[in-house]
């Protein structure tokens, strides 16, 4: 899987505010392309988007769990 020039320096960005300057200075750019690249690849994953179908079942579900309350 590919990611972009912008999107990986968007990542890098990322993950040094989350991770702090002095571990993220350790981390190669290898460590980060492979850490952006399993990211994507577990987002792909689990990511499935909801039909329209789903969507009007669970709606109607969640309004009647609602109502008996």
């Amino acid at each position: 899987m590919q990611i972009s020039e912008k999107r990986f320096l968007e990542f890098k960005e990322l993950m040094r505010k989350k991770v702090g300057e002095e571990r993220y200075s350790k981390m190669t750019e290898q460590e980060l392309l492979a850490s952006a690249t399993a990211l994507l690849t577990m987002i792909k994953t689990i990511y499935k988007p909801i039909t329209k179908e789903d969507y009007e079942k669970y709606s109607k579900k969640a309004e009647n769990l609602r109502n008996q309350v």
